[in-house]
């Protein structure tokens, strides 16, 4: 059985991820401005399982979960799963005036859940300080070994969080501003996010902290102003570069508002 990932837009306008296998497919939030765009991203897969088993819900900012997209949701009688701390923000920021009583809301804990071929583990990420947000471990048992994928965006600080990124096969991580271009189109809230050097740092961090390589690793969340899809790149491969490490994994930037190609990961 084999594991797939692809981003299907990252940026601070709109993030939706989803892995699958042949028998069951994730989607982690779902950020789109329209319901349009919604129904035909969650209705247009073309490979693996036509439909999701569950929406995950990172946390409750507009960009990763929103009106519209429940609207579509609830009419596909999706279940969202999201963590009990970001409950009352989803229904307090979204759910007036329609209600959504038709919802099939799923809260879960600190301990982890299963849907399907996968694994679920969240671990809290620092971001905004009024918004809790998740990163999350997901597994998937494969015909020889487990599959172990880890998806963050949204964060500051790394160093508490990297542990979960050791020894990985597939990573999806932030990196969100370019610091010459954040000088240039200076916003307060890029403080909240993870720069181009501090993802590098992270990566090379987890490689060596790691006795494999992963498959990939993805860069997304990419600012559409304050940064480039081929400056994230650069930054974390003379990272490595200038510490004397081998970029032995494949390295690629997640398309702002399109889907990315599709990885293999097991």
């Amino acid at each position: 059985m084999a594991v797939y990932f692809q981003s299907l837009c990252s940026s601070s306008n709109g993030n939706c991820l989803t892995l699958w296998t042949d028998r069951t497919r994730l989607v982690f939030d779902c950020g789109f401005g329209s319901m349009k765009r919604t129904r035909a991203a969650l209705l247009g897969f073309t490979e693996g399982p036509a439909r999701p088993d569950a929406v995950i819900v990172s946390h409750a900012h507009s960009d990763h979960v929103s009106h519209y997209p429940l609207r579509v949701i609830e009419q596909l009688q999706l279940p969202v799963h999201i963590h009990y701390q970001c409950l009352s923000q989803l229904r307090e920021r979204f759910f007036y005036p329609y209600g959504f009583g038709q919802l099939i809301l799923r809260p879960f804990d600190d301990a982890g859940f299963s849907i399907g071929d996968f694994s679920i583990q969240p671990f809290a990420l620092d971001h905004h300080p009024a918004f809790a947000t998740y990163g999350f471990v997901v597994e998937c048992r494969t015909e020889r070994e487990n599959a172990r994928m880890v998806l963050l965006t949204d964060f500051c600080k790394w160093k508490k969080i990297a542990p979960h990124l050791v020894d990985a096969d597939f990573i999806f991580v932030e990196s969100n501003h370019d610091l010459e271009l954040l000088e240039r189109y200076f916003n307060p809230n890029s403080r909240f996010h993870l720069s181009n050097p501090q993802t590098a740092e992270l990566l090379c961090h987890v490689r060596g902290c790691s006795c494999r390589a992963p498959k990939a690793v993805m860069l997304g969340h990419i600012s559409s102003q304050r940064n480039e899809p081929r400056i994230a790149i650069r930054e974390t491969t003379t990272a490595f570069s200038k510490r004397g490490m081998k970029l032995d994994f494949e390295l690629i930037a997640a398309p702002l508002k399109v889907p990315s190609v599709v990885v293999k990961i097991r």
